[in-house]
């Protein structure tokens, strides 16, 4: 009886580490400082006032610190902003990690790893396992803050 309750202890237990071993394990995106405050009536946001617009963000742009490699700013309604980080979640560390919107403006793409994301940041392609990196956002009247 012993010897089965380990066997069957002994199984379960290479099985959950198994398990838990993938090789497809990701790094952890760098922490970047996040602090933009931008106004909606600024015709340089103009992209911004239509259902799925986005702007993107440099990392050390005119408007405050902008993450690791930049923010990803896209519209979803008029009361609703999604922030991302434009460093990709597959292999964060690499020189050329770097999200862009598609030239089809459909969806974000890292070119470097061919991961492709939707305007809602969630993986629709190539080797991500993670969505993107998402900010806090917020609106008072017409000025939009984002933050980490």
């Amino acid at each position: 009886m012993r010897r089965v309750s380990f066997l069957i202890f002994h199984s379960a237990f290479l099985l959950i580490t198994a398990c838990g071993s993938d090789s497809t394990t990701q790094q952890q995106i760098p922490y970047g400082v996040v602090n933009l405050s931008i106004d909606l009536t600024n015709q340089q946001y103009r992209a911004l006032r239509a259902d799925n617009g986005a702007v993107l963000f440099e990392k050390n742009g005119p408007v405050g610190p902008a993450g690791v490699k930049g923010v990803i700013l896209v519209r979803q309604n008029a009361q609703s902003y999604l922030a991302f980080e434009r460093n990709c979640p597959y292999q964060p560390y690499d020189a050329c990690s770097l999200v862009r919107l598609d030239r089809s403006a459909l969806f974000l793409r890292d070119t470097c790893c061919n991961s492709q994301f939707d305007l809602r940041g969630q993986v629709t392609g190539g080797p991500s396992a993670r969505p993107l990196l998402q900010y806090s956002v917020s609106l008072q009247g017409t000025q939009l803050t984002v933050v980490n």
